[in-house]
């Protein structure tokens, strides 16, 4: 469905701010990969089902295979005239269920996902015992952590850093440097919920995070070590990555001055 622009040209392009979950487990990330099943493919796949457009689109942050999603935000232009409430519906009905489209609004023209996100916030489950149900949304750690020193430790990412120990390295990427403005440590029964907040993450960089963070719970570190690994920048010196199904993109947040000026 297009809407024809006034001069009777090409037609008018309007853009849309999608935000929805996803259950990570069977997909290879968010990023198309050849032969794999990822989310952008499957998102972009039912917006050529839905409009006839081949229409790409930028996600606020991209996660790796087996993370999961409760908050993303996704952007796109589109030729099509359908108002978002019917984008909301209709990708509804064509995604697989693993994906689920919570909100639909047209945003500014320029509006990017990715660009104009000013902090995304991520959590991680661990739980302290074993379970068959539910098993592909936390991960159980072996053994005995103090939760005090790992609390301790956090306090040292706070602020700007250079995360280049804490991330895999990708050659020709830009340097890992991020403001990580909050991190909280929630109990929950039998788990524990690690949520860091910063203006951008980089490749394994959470779940390196607290791969180390659990050496110092275990006691192989000492909660000052962090500030020493920081100044480093050897990712050789920290600790595990840990396994990515405890992980999930809680939310994305924007400047909503600049979104309500559309």
């Amino acid at each position: 469905m297009d809407s024809i622009s006034e001069n009777g040209g090409e037609p008018k392009k309007q853009t849309i701010k999608l935000t929805l979950e996803y259950d990570g487990t069977d997909f290879a990330g968010w990023q198309v990969q050849p032969n794999q099943r990822t989310v952008q493919e499957e998102l972009e796949k039912a917006l050529f089902e839905l409009t006839g457009e081949k229409i790409r689109v930028t996600a606020a942050g991209r996660t790796d295979a087996g993370v999961h999603a409760l908050g993303q935000v996704v952007s796109f232009r589109t030729g099509s005239s359908y108002p978002p409430e019917t984008f909301k519906k209709a990708l509804n009905g064509i995604t697989p269920k693993d994906i689920l489209i919570h909100d639909a609004e047209a945003v500014p023209d320029r509006f990017c996902a990715r660009r104009w996100a000013t902090e995304r916030t991520y959590r991680y489950r661990l739980s302290w015992s074993e379970r068959a149900i539910g098993r592909q949304y936390v991960w159980h750690p072996w053994g005995y952590y103090d939760l005090d020193k790992m609390q301790k430790a956090s306090e040292f990412l706070k602020g700007e850093h250079d995360f280049t120990s804490f991330c895999k390295e990708r050659p020709g990427e830009e340097n890992p440097i991020s403001i990580v403005y909050d991190i909280q440590w929630i109990e929950k029964e039998d788990e524990i919920w690690f949520e860091i907040t910063a203006v951008r993450f980089f490749h394994n960089m959470i779940r390196i995070i607290l791969g180390t963070l659990l050496e110092v719970g275990a006691g192989k570190r000492e909660p000052e070590d962090i500030r020493r690994l920081l100044k480093e920048k050897d990712r050789t010196l920290t600790g595990q990555t840990i396994p990515p199904h405890g992980l999930c993109f809680l939310r994305v947040k924007y400047d909503e001055r600049k979104i309500n000026a559309f």
